[in-house]
């Protein structure tokens, strides 16, 4: 478990990435401000600081396209200091992206090959005007989601599915392959096995998830009446075991397995309807906005982590009254911050640090 009572961002260093030529911002431990025109760079200032924890944008873009054009390659760096039990400890991180190779990655100046070093680090959650593919997407996105808050709060998790998702890739592979059955059910009882255990770690999350988001929901979405519940990936009423046998020509068709709990899905109704076919824009915005910071919320009760949040475009779809309630609720639990806006003209109802940033042919100016 993390004793971490804070981690925050105090230098990056960009170059090449984006429209982002060379720059160096000192940033604040609690709210960072970018502004300026559409296109100047400020998304890529805040995918800059995503790929620096997870080695990929939060917009999913192809990293060769992050590349500045004509440029060769990207360099990113970042100054982290964390409390581990009133000790500041401080790392630096460095990322190297060539269009011929893959990412370079470094902590303080030793090369690394397991992302999950590059995660255990630094963690982020990012909220753009896309974010809303959460709710209106498909499960994976769902997955994915309840999955982050998974790997913070149980510490074998990561292994359990990394251990899963072998398992799951050798039963696929022997499924288009010409091997008998008995080769294929020695691998069944291990999926099932992992499958339920991994299904156990999200309805436990589930459990605490829901008990913290219910009060930010009736501050953001009064009046609606909101269900979530999770679908494991098979029948409730069945084993898993069985299904994966009883269905094994018809995976060996598919050439892939059909049970399992690589096919959960988070289920969201508003008002006892499909909450993606039900809110507008702006509603399914602040669900996903309190959805997220709920999480944030708990990695800090339960590691006394903190997460650092990605806030792209707080304008887009979002009123007056809907941004304040956003912006109340970020500035009370007390994270790093990057907020991207048209202009600085965000209020603020505590004594937060403000630093401004704004961006300039290429160059990001800080504005403090």
């Amino acid at each position: 478990m993390y004793l971490c009572l804070f981690m925050k961002i105090t230098n990056i260093l960009i170059s090449n990435f984006r429209n982002i030529k060379a720059s160096r911002l000192i940033t604040s431990s609690n709210i960072n401000i970018i502004y300026g025109d559409n296109g100047c760079g400020k998304t890529s200032l805040l995918e800059a600081i995503s790929y620096l924890s997870i080695c990929r944008s939060f917009r999913g873009t192809n990293a060769n396209y992050l590349i500045q054009n004509k440029e060769q390659e990207f360099v990113l760096n970042a100054s982290i200091e964390e409390n581990l039990d009133d000790l500041l400890i401080k790392s630096n991180l460095g990322i190297v992206r060539n269009r011929s190779q893959d990412n370079i990655v470094s902590i303080n100046g030793k090369k690394t090959n397991r992302l999950t070093e590059l995660i255990d680090k630094i963690c982020t959650q990012a909220i753009y005007p896309e974010c809303v593919d959460l709710i209106i997407q498909g499960p994976d996105f769902r997955r994915k989601f309840l999955d982050w808050g998974l790997y913070y709060q149980y510490s074998d998790f990561k292994n359990l599915y990394a251990q899963y998702r072998k398992v799951l890739k050798q039963r696929n592979s022997l499924l288009k392959s010409n091997v008998s059955n008995d080769q294929i059910f020695m691998w069944d009882e291990l999926l099932a096995t992992l499958s339920i255990k991994i299904n156990y770690y999200r309805e436990q999350y589930l459990v605490v998830f829901l008990k913290e988001l219910q009060n930010i929901l009736s501050s953001f979405l009064p009046g609606l009446n909101f269900n979530f519940s999770l679908s494991k990936g098979y029948p409730k009423d069945a084993k898993l075991i069985d299904l994966l046998r009883e269905n094994l020509e018809k995976d060996k068709c598919l050439g892939y397995t059909l049970y399992g709990c690589h096919r959960a899905d988070l289920k969201i109704k508003v008002n006892n309807l499909n909450a993606a076919a039900t809110l507008s824009r702006g509603q399914l915005k602040l669900l996903v906005c309190a959805m997220r910071i709920v999480q944030g919320r708990i990695l800090f009760l339960s590691t006394k982590r903190k997460c650092i949040y990605l806030i792209d475009d707080i304008n887009s779809e979002l009123d007056y009254y809907s941004q304040a309630r956003l912006l109340e609720n970020i500035e009370s639990i007390d994270h790093q911050v990057f907020i991207t806006n048209i202009n600085k003209d965000i209020k603020f109802n505590f004594n937060s640090k403000v630093n401004y940033f704004t961006i300039k042919d290429g160059i990001i100016i800080n504005n403090i």
